[in-house]
């Protein structure tokens, strides 16, 4: 037999034998799988593009604490005065924010209240002015504690260890309305003084504070930004404080202030400013002062 026939018989023969298929992995065997629903899709892409976040709790303001501490009188008839006296105060800052006033100065919602010394009655009457404005239905008050040495209103509210405003003038990465409290009180929002710093009043005096100032407004009309000061003759930071404000509240303490003092204080605010007096601790009758003694001070 040729070579050629001997070829051809063997092709004949691996034809005839039965076909073995290797063995499948089941791992390796690819499902198609279905696609999903277009609702299934667009639910999967929300929760990726807007990840769940739950709002914190407003600050609760403890009133009961607040009377004890002396910032609140301890009997109605005290509330009700306090309260008319503060519309008497508030009436031509509010006038100035809302363009009604007689000479409106720049940055007439920026209102720093201060005093010539310590002890006059200062924080007592931020903190009250500051709940009162809040019960005013155009506005909404952001309170800032400025005074860094004692750190009164953040004492007073319990937010000490809070990041204030010390830390959003000392991080220019840090969001300014990151350190804004919102209260249980409507309309009141807190900044904290925050961790004392050793270069407060170059912080004061930087670009980062008009930033921050800026940031605290949020391009809001309706948001009146409150600072609590330390007194103009007491810290250098709080005559660059005041050089941001456009509206200034000196408080006076009835027989303790002296005059020299007093004077002293308004020689270093601005003319373009709004500046008004209100006497504290005074003994007229109740028709004519601001606030008695029987107040805590």
């Amino acid at each position: 037999m040729s070579s050629v026939e001997k070829a051809a018989d063997k092709l004949r023969a691996l034809r005839s034998e039965p076909q073995v298929s290797p063995p499948v992995d089941a791992a390796s065997i690819a499902v198609p799988h279905a696609p999903a629903p277009d609702v299934e899709r667009l639910q999967e892409r929300h929760r990726v593009a807007e990840p769940r976040t739950e709002a914190s709790e407003p600050w609760h303001v403890d009133l009961m604490l607040l009377e004890r501490m002396g910032y609140l009188p301890a009997n109605d008839g005290g509330v009700g005065r306090l309260r008319d006296e503060l519309r008497r105060i508030k009436r031509p800052l509010l006038a100035n924010v809302m363009g009604r006033g007689t000479n409106i100065p720049d940055h007439a919602n920026r209102i720093v209240v201060t005093s010539a010394s310590s002890g006059e009655g200062k924080t007592f009457t931020t903190l009250n002015l500051a709940m009162s404005m809040a019960r005013e239905p155009d506005f909404e008050v952001l309170l800032v504690d400025g005074d860094i040495p004692r750190c009164s209103i953040t004492h007073a509210l319990g937010l000490k260890g809070r990041p204030g405003l010390m830390e959003a003038l000392a991080d220019e990465r840090r969001d300014p309305s990151e350190v804004i409290v919102h209260t249980d009180i409507p309309n009141l929002m807190v900044v904290p003084a925050g961790e004392a710093h050793p270069l407060t009043a170059e912080l004061f005096g930087s670009r980062r504070m008009e930033d921050v100032l800026k940031a605290f407004s949020a391009r809001n009309r309706r948001r009146l930004i409150l600072f609590d000061s330390s007194p103009l003759l007491a810290t250098s930071e709080s005559q660059v404080l005041a050089s941001y404000m456009g509206q200034v509240v000196v408080v006076v303490a009835s027989r303790r202030t002296r005059q020299q003092a007093l004077n002293a204080a308004l020689q270093l605010l601005h003319d373009s400013q709004y500046v008004a007096l209100v006497l504290n601790m005074s003994q007229l009758p109740s028709s004519e002062d601001h606030y008695d003694d029987g107040y805590g001070y």
